[in-house]
Order: structure tokens, then sequence, then C-alpha cells
């Protein structure tokens, strides 16, 4: 039978789990506000019985344990998730700016300024011999050039943006993993004693939630209670060490930007793989999406540039051109076929007309120029302009100089061959992307020189044919 001693031991044991109750309830109220807290539970079971003639005897409760109430489950769908979320948030931030930068629908987007300068070519249409307006036109085309050298600028900036983006997350990265490993040892030496470390864990799992947010990762857990952390499917965190990550320029990524990064591990030098998370979204945005918008840019550039400076190189405004005029677009070789000498533009079979002209304005003399893209050089050309007695042609680094002689003036015509937009001689544009397209130097100087007829005869300053045929290029697809 009992004793008044073992009833008060029975009662002492219900106090002191009760007591053990109350402190935890205490503790997870005021843990609530603790970011990552999980409410814990004191387990009770009972003390080994007294065995006695008549059977067993209770002894009362004890407190086998302090238990973290956490879902699993929860936390390894909430970090797959979390990945998605921080790739989506960084480029929600990207779009924004986007749109910010080319302000599309509006009154002071691309496309209204697009619309501006097809609108001034129509005025100028309809009034070629007025100077003003082939001043405004110019004005517009210089407004419209600005404008797409402005948004490969500010692409390019974003993309830098992105680019030190990488740079940003990755010591993040390294600092959390760092973290977790430190708290990785401090529960196996705490679990190792038989103690619970719920709270050190609660500050593991929030870790877990922030890395998992910056980048997609994998783990398990080992017996002692420390994890590993897997990153591309290589290790990152190996219980209490961890593998830390670099950034390094890799020009590879894209010729013309050597300074962008990346990701590999400090250690073996190998690319990490990267999948989802706030790193992914900055890389994604910065090989892809902005990289695609810059090489939209450039063809839109390329195609203004190529398709107006077809029709503008063979007209001729109200004076023919008497000044020394170079070519834009170099040759890598002038002694090479043009097809293969790094022309911006195709070239074609076909023929080129140089027309001179005398102080009178009469045509003295053609020059037919003739074109075969796998077999004439720049070289080619020039021999063909000098056999002429009112001009001569030079080429120097690749660039092609005609220069009339005193008296004398010159114009193109017939170019069947694409010659002259490939040269990018008597353009209305320079350039061959968004990045350096320009309005030519000798329109800026003398506006009288820009395109408006098809006309031969430079005494018929009213012909528009040209102009019309440049503002209808609006509706070309």
């Amino acid at each position: 039978m009992g004793t008044l001693f073992s009833s008060l031991d029975i009662g002492r044991a219900g106090l002191n789990t009760a007591q053990i109750q109350l402190d935890v309830v205490g503790h997870n109220i005021a843990s609530s506000n603790k970011i990552g807290f999980s409410r814990q539970r004191a387990n009770v079971a009972t003390r080994i019985p007294l065995e006695r003639t008549y059977g067993f005897l209770g002894r009362g409760p004890f407190v086998s344990g302090v238990e973290r109430l956490r879902n699993e489950f929860l936390d390894i769908s909430y970090r797959d998730q979390v990945s998605s979320l921080g790739n989506a948030d960084i480029q929600t931030a990207f779009y924004s700016r986007i749109e910010d930068l080319f302000q599309e629908p509006g009154e002071n987007g691309f496309s209204e300024n697009l619309n501006v300068f097809f609108d001034s070519l129509n005025d100028f249409a309809n009034n070629v011999e007025d100077i003003p307006t082939r001043v405004a036109t110019i004005t517009e085309a210089q407004s419209l050039a600005t404008s797409l050298r402005e948004y490969a600028s500010d692409l390019e900036e974003l993309r830098t943006s992105a680019n030190e983006d990488v740079r940003g997350i990755v010591p993040e990265i390294n600092a959390i993993s760092q973290q977790i490993a430190d708290l990785n040892y401090a529960i196996k030496n705490l679990e190792a004693s038989g103690n619970e470390a719920n709270d050190l864990r609660d500050d593991r799992d929030v870790l877990l939630d922030d890395l998992s947010r910056l980048v997609d990762i994998a783990y398990r857990e080992r017996d002692d209670g420390q994890i590993d952390v897997l990153l591309g499917g290589e290790e990152l965190v190996n219980g209490n060490r961890i593998h830390l990550l670099e950034t390094t320029p890799d020009a590879s990524i894209n010729p013309d930007r050597p300074d962008f990064l990346r990701v590999q591990f400090a250690a073996t030098g190998e690319e990490v793989q990267i999948f989802d998370g706030e790193l992914a979204g900055a890389i994604q945005q910065r090989d892809g999406i902005l990289q695609d918008l810059v090489e939209r840019n450039d063809t839109l550039a390329a195609a203004l540039i190529e398709e107006l400076n077809a029709l503008h190189s063979q007209g001729n405004g109200l004076e023919n051109i008497a000044i020394p005029l170079s070519s834009s677009n170099a040759v890598t070789d002038p002694t090479l076929a043009l097809d293969s000498a790094g022309l911006p533009f195709t070239v074609n079979d076909g023929s080129v007309d140089l027309v001179l002209y005398d102080a009178s304005n009469n045509v003295v003399e053609t020059v037919t120029i003739p074109v075969t893209a796998a077999a004439t050089s720049l070289n080619d050309i020039a021999t063909a302009i000098n056999g002429s007695a009112n001009a001569t042609a030079s080429v120097t680094d690749g660039i092609l100089t005609i220069t009339p002689n005193a008296g004398n003036s010159f114009t193109f015509t017939n170019d069947t061959a694409g010659a002259l937009p490939a040269l990018g001689l008597n353009g209305l544009f320079t350039g061959t992307n968004a990045r350096d397209i320009r309005v030519s130097g000798h329109l800026l100087d003398n506006a009288a020189l820009l395109s408006s007829g098809s006309s031969l005869n430079v005494l018929e300053t009213g012909d528009n044919t040209l102009a019309l045929e440049l503002a209808a290029l609006r509706n070309r697809p």
C-alpha cells in the first residue's frame, strides 16, 4: 500500500508537470510575435508504476519532452513556392521599370515618336522646296534616332542593374548558408545531450525560408539533427561546413558585355545550376527578357536605317552633292567580296549608277558600277569610280570616300544591288542598330541635300516622288 510520502510525491509530480505546462504556455504567448516561432507543447507521460501484490500503483505524471508543433509538409511546400515568388517579385520589379521606359501606350511612347516622324515626312512630301520644312523633317529624324539610342542605353542600364542584383544576392546566400551551418553545429551539440533544440530549429527554418526565396534549394536532415542543403544538385551546406559561392565575369554570356557575372562554386569554379528564386529572376531578366528587348530595338532601328536609306540614297534634293562623301559602314577588308566583308546589310548582284554633273547642273557622265556580291570588293568599286573624269574615290580604313572634281557634283540612282544602304552612302541615317543610329552629317550641314525627288534634272526642285515613297514606308510591314 502507499504511504503519506508517496501521496505527497504524486502531488509534487502533478504540480511540477503543471508548472512546466504553464511555462511552455507562457513561452508560446511571449514568443508569438517572433518571426518563425513554432508553438510548443509539453508532452505528459506517467512515471513507471510501483508493483504491489494487488497490482501496479501509479506514481503520477511527468513531462517527457517539449515538442515543436510544426508541419514539415507545409514547410516543404512553402519553400517550393517561395522560390517562384522570389523569382516573380524581382521580375515584376524589372517589368515595371521596362513599362516606365517605353511608356506605352502613351503620348510620350516610341510609337508616338515614330508617328511624328512619319507625319513630318508627309509634310515634307507636300512642300519639298521649303527649307524650314526640310529642317523640321531632319529634326524629327534626329529625335527618332535619339529615342532609339536612349532606349538602347536605358535597356543596357537595366541589364547592368540585373547584373548588380546577381552580384549582391550571392553574398546573401553565403551569409545565410554560414548561419545555417552554425545552427547545425549548435543543434547537434544540444540534442546530443538529450535536450530539445526547438528554438534553434525555428531559427534555422527561418533561414531556410529566406534562402529558398533567393535560390531554389533541396535539403535533407541527418540523424543527428543537422541538415544538408543542396543547390543545383551540389552541396551548399554540409553539416557545419559550407561551399562558398562567388561571381566572376564571363564574356561567353554576352560578348558585348564582358562585365556580366556568372555564379560558381568558389572552391571548384564549377558553374552553379540555378532554376528559380530571386537569383534566377535577375539572371533571366539580364540574359533573357532584356536581351530580347535589346535585340528587338536593334532590329527595328536596323529596319528603319536600311529601308529609309535604300530610298534616300538614290534620290536628290534641291542640290546635288558637291562635297566629299564617305560611307558610314566600314568593311573589314577592302579586298574581300562585299558579301563577306562584314557589312550590316545584304548586298545582291546588280549595279549602281553614279551620275556626275558640271557646274551648270548638267549631266556630264554616268558611271555604272557592276556589283557581284560574291566577287566585287570595295577596292573594285573605288577603281570603277576612279575611271571617271569627273570624280575620284579612295579607301581608308575600310571607308569609301567619293570626291567630285572642282565644279562637279554627283548623285546616285538605279541601285539594284543594295550597295548604297549596305555601305552607308548618302543615307538619311548612319549606323546599323539602335545604339549608333544618327542622322547623316551632310544632311545636318545642309538641309537642301535631303532627298526628295527621283528626277536627274536638278532644276526640277518640286519633284516629290521620293519623298512620297519615304512617307509610304509607314505602312510597309
